[in-house]
């Protein structure tokens, strides 16, 4: 089973709506403070001719079989508060179907979308990773990223009525 690595086009959006999707799932999955606006994930055809049309945004996918496998979408975030670089490359999302894990895939995705962030004068990306996402954090690790920082987060309770 041949897989393909290319750059995601409008054609793309119905797949890609389906690993976005999936995505979601996963993490919901992995943990329960994980949760989605379902109709925000079902409106993604709509919200992701928008994302392929802006330049400081990419997306690669993984096909088989005309099928997408996985995808990895990529943006320019710029630091406004002083930190340096000013602009960086972030990871916004990157699934990968369960029976193409671990095959090496997302590292060419990963490599091309390196490259668009140096052509756009990238030094530093980053990335988040759902803390139980132990098969995602691991994956990161092998790529090349390291522990630079942890985000922690606190759930409030509602005011006493």
């Amino acid at each position: 089973m041949a897989v393909q690595i290319r750059r995601a086009t409008q054609s793309d959006i119905p797949e890609l709506s389906r690993l976005v999707a999936a995505l979601a799932a996963w993490e919901e999955a992995l943990d329960p403070r994980a949760r989605f606006d379902w109709d925000g994930i079902r409106d993604a055809p709509n919200w992701l001719k928008l994302v392929l049309n802006r330049e400081h945004h990419a997306v690669w996918v993984a096909s088989s079989d005309a099928r997408l496998v996985g995808h990895l979408w990529i943006r320019l975030k710029r630091n406004s508060d002083g930190a340096i670089p000013q602009s960086i490359g972030y990871i916004s999302q990157a699934f990968m179907e369960d029976k193409f894990r671990g095959k090496g895939l997302m590292k060419p995705m990963l490599e091309a979308a390196c490259e668009w962030f140096r052509d756009a004068g990238i030094t530093v990306v980053t990335l988040s990773v759902l803390h139980r996402n132990w098969i995602g954090a691991t994956a990161w690790h092998r790529l090349g990223f390291s522990d630079w920082r942890e985000e922690r987060r606190m759930d409030l309770k509602p005011r006493p009525k």
